[in-house]
Order: structure tokens, then sequence, then C-alpha cells
């Protein structure tokens, strides 16, 4: 993949906490469906992996906001590490704008997990039992981020990763924009049915929700991609690791693009 080099001060992104990332993890159940209302239209754009053995990924993602976003509606960036049927055991991690959830139209980092599909468990950030805060220094699930690119303008960015730890199994979210990876927080292995050794389903894009009858919010910065970098939203530097822990960019004709595939339930 394309490698950049940005200035020191833009890779600095300050964050501002929000009052539910600092909730202990309690019982608690919050699935994607739970979140929205009924009717919602669910429409992605996202580059996935063929079915085979990965140990995580990494990506740099662009971030925008989106301040004009309705109550009702969600548009987020993702980096998704599942096995078995498509939803039915992951973790994901990345960037969304969600008023539903945080009471703002602001940029929030954020962390999802379930074991069955949203059905009966997982939920977002510390909202559960479930993802483990280990360095909130780093950056908390929930917090906001800043500032965000602009079209035709400043473009701002952070690189996230989700690796598995060989001594524990578990699987760890990190920040590695800021000179070494850094902790985040890990998920235990024992949230997942089928998730022990390897997952089978790397997957990498955007996503929005909406009210059918309504107009929907932009995808990252809500132009396309042939527009290229500083006015279309971007991931890049995508990498997948492998049984040693070690990352290797993608093998082409490795993935393949999936387009407003209409999901009941996403992250």
């Amino acid at each position: 993949m394309e490698k950049e080099i940005h200035n020191k001060e833009k890779e600095q992104i300050p964050f501002e906490r929000f009052s539910n990332a600092e909730e202990s993890n309690e019982n608690y159940h919050s699935s994607s469906d739970d979140d929205l209302l009924p009717g919602s239209h669910y429409e992605l754009a996202i580059y996935e992996t063929y079915k085979g053995e990965y140990y995580g990924t990494k990506a740099k993602i662009n971030l925008w906001d989106c301040p004009d976003i309705k109550s009702n509606q969600r548009s987020s960036a993702i980096i998704w590490v599942a096995n078995d049927h498509w939803m039915m055991n992951m973790m994901g991690a990345g960037f969304h704008v969600y008023p539903r959830l945080y009471n703002d139209t602001k940029l929030h980092f954020f962390a999802a997990w379930t074991a069955d599909n949203d059905k009966s468990t997982g939920c977002y950030n510390l909202q559960c039992k479930g993802f483990v805060l280990v360095n909130a220094h780093v950056l908390t699930p929930g917090d906001v981020v800043g500032p965000v690119s602009t079209y035709n303008g400043p473009q701002y960015y952070m690189t996230i990763s989700i690796k598995k730890d060989f001594r524990t199994g578990d699987w760890f979210l990190y920040r590695e924009d800021l000179g070494n990876a850094q902790i985040i927080g890990y998920w235990p292995k024992s949230l997942f049915t089928n998730l022990d050794n390897s997952a089978n389903i790397i997957a990498w894009g955007g996503h929005v929700t909406y009210k059918k009858k309504e107009r929907g919010p932009p995808m990252g910065s809500g132009h396309y991609a042939n527009e290229l970098e500083g006015k279309a939203a971007f991931m890049k530097n995508l990498e997948i690791f492998d049984e040693k822990g070690e990352s290797h960019p993608l093998i082409d004709g490795g993935q393949f693009a999936v387009i407003d595939k209409d999901l009941k339930s996403l992250p």
C-alpha cells in the first residue's frame, strides 16, 4: 500500500473524554439493533478478505466529522476482525458520529464486539463486561477526537490495529501513530466462541445508517474516491498480521469490495 509522511503536529491528535467512556464494565448488553430505531437502512462500502487464517490488521484512518447528521443516523469508519458467519463472532474499532449513543454530533473513537451477532452479547466501548481498558491516556473507547479533516484542506488521521497476543490468546487494540505502538486495551479470548486461534475474515471501510425514507448522512467526507485524498475520505497502509505476529501488506487479489450491502446489524 502507498506510504505517506505527515507533519508531526498532525500526528498528535488531541481528544476529550466522554463521560460514558469512563464507566466501569458492568453487566449490560447494548447491541447495534438495540441502539437503532425500527426501519433503519444500513449501507456500507468495505474491502473484505476472502476467508483465510488471520491474526489481526492495521489501518491508517482519515478522520472526518458529520456535523449535520440527524439524531437517528450514524456514520462510521471501522476495521473488523471476525470469524464464523460474517457477524457472529466479531470485534471492531474505528471512528463514528453517532448522536443516539453520545448525544452529540462529534467524532468519537469506538470499540465494539459481539459473540452472537448482537443477539445477547456485546456492546460499544465500556458499556458492558468485555473490552478491558489498559491505557486510558493513549485513547479510550468513547473519546471525542479532533481536529478533523476538511475538504481540500488539512488532513488528519489515526492508525489503529487489532492483533492477537500469542502469550494469552487475547485480542489487543493498539494506537500506532505515536511512534511506537501503544496498547489501548484488549478483548479477552473468553468473550468469543470461535476466535481462540484465529479469525477468518478481515474487513475495512465505512457504513451509514438512516431511516429508509430519509436522505442518508455522508460516509466519510461524503465525496467519491475518485476525488482522491484531501477531498475523499481514505484508509491506507492496510496490513494483516500472520501467526508470528508479523505484519504484511495486502496481497493483490486477496480481497474484494462490498458496496451497499444491506445488513441486519453492524457495529
